[in-house]
């Protein structure tokens, strides 16, 4: 899944999905879809609970409660990858 988003005065910045937050959001509740879709394209600008993930150089998170959306920037192509969307308890989990 692959969105586009126009960020005000910027070039458009690319969001993209990996397979587990897209099927997170697939099967989750509605209320929770509309939360999670909120924080995907408050991304677009890096806004919202943004922190970088302790001991790692490219991972970054965004907070909304309960749920945590790890993804990676990169800020020469303009693309966020998102790479996990889980429940606070299983978000820092590895693997």
């Amino acid at each position: 899944m692959i969105l586009y988003m126009q960020a005000e005065g910027e070039d458009i910045m690319k969001v993209e999905l990996k397979k587990q937050p897209k099927k997170y959001m697939e099967k989750c509740l509605r209320s929770d879809y509309a939360k999670i879709s909120d924080a995907l394209i408050k991304l677009e600008t890096l806004q919202g609970n943004i922190r970088k993930m302790e001991g790692s150089d490219d991972e970054y998170r965004v907070k909304i409660p309960p749920f945590r959306i790890i993804f990676k920037y990169d800020r020469v192509n303009k693309v966020i990858l998102v790479t996990k969307i889980k429940t606070r308890g299983d978000a820092y989990k590895k693997g």
